[in-house]
């Protein structure tokens, strides 16, 4: 019997433990569901899926299945109905840790079954929905992705139009006025003093400042321990206690941070209005999502 998508999502949620802060799901984007075709060549490797800890990640076939199994490091609750496949890891794995998952159709048809790969990623870059195609794709299914590509698009002109206005202005205290950044009230701070930091983080917290205008700002300082491997971050989100996403703008890194060396990490968020003062958790990542840092209870001023 077919059980409705948001029965199932809320069994698999119900499932879980408690989970911290860190590991609540974020997404400063529309919800979209990013299409694989399995009939795409993909260069002898099996299509990528990224799954966090404490996601819920639903896969959604164009055939009904039979069943679905994992192998390889980590472990996963599976629920299957119908078209639908449902996972939730169930135990911390490292990043970019990979396990397989394949696929079981229920028709017999050929091909019977799917392979895929699981890559462990930092929970705020885990996909929540995919779709995937055993036969061709329907034509919903390409609107939706001309659609996505187009709004994509729409940002890039944006991002490009704002870079060439900021090109004319002034810098400075001045550059903040003219460029409305920073109204009568001036910019309010915050040091950031009871800072709650991951387990697994591979660099050290030194300082932490927050910053509120028109947009928000969060600077921490991070120190790469001795015999470690440099990192550099290029990507991060930010994520209240109800799981919804600050809309994260730029961020700063200047350089790689070397073994022993020591560097601000500056992450600013689109102009929001009557933002919660928080707490937030900062997501820092560096290329391909790899050594995320976690830091929570991230308030604003």
């Amino acid at each position: 019997m077919f059980t409705p998508l948001p029965i199932l999502i809320a069994l698999a949620f119900a499932a879980l433990p408690a989970e911290p802060a860190y590991a609540q799901p974020t997404s400063c984007r529309e919800s979209t569901e990013r299409p694989i075709a399995l009939g795409d060549a993909w260069c002898g490797q099996p299509p990528e899926i990224r799954v966090g800890e404490g996601v819920v990640t639903v896969l959604r076939f164009d055939t009904p299945l039979v069943r679905a199994e994992t192998t390889g490091p980590g472990r996963f609750r599976r629920v299957v109905d119908g078209e639908l496949l449902i996972l939730v890891p169930e135990e911390p794995v490292a990043d970019e840790s990979r396990a397989t998952l394949t696929a079981y159709f229920a028709d017999g048809a050929v091909p019977t079954q799917a392979t895929l790969q699981l890559v462990v990623a930092t929970p705020a870059r885990a996909e929540r929905q995919v779709e995937i195609f055993r036969r061709a794709r329907t034509a919903a299914s390409l609107q939706r992705e001309l659609r996505e590509t187009q709004r994509t698009l729409q940002e890039l002109r944006e991002e490009n139009a704002r870079l060439h206005a900021a090109q004319a202005r002034p810098g400075g205290l001045m550059g903040l006025w003219v460029s409305g950044v920073m109204s009568g009230a001036g910019v309010a701070t915050r040091e950031l003093l009871d800072v709650r930091r991951h387990a697994r983080n591979s660099l050290v917290l030194r300082t932490g400042m927050t910053f509120r205008a028109r947009s928000m700002l969060v600077v921490v300082g991070l120190k790469n321990p001795l015999g470690a491997k440099p990192w550099q971050a290029t990507g991060a989100a930010l994520v209240g206690p109800d799981g919804a996403g600050l809309k994260v703008a730029q961020v700063w890194a200047p350089a790689v941070l070397n073994p022993g060396d020591e560097m601000d990490i500056l992450v600013e968020t689109e102009p929001v209005e009557d933002a919660p003062r928080g707490p937030f958790t900062l997501t820092l990542w560096g290329e391909d999502g790899k050594r995320p840092i976690i830091l929570g209870n991230i308030e604003f001023p």
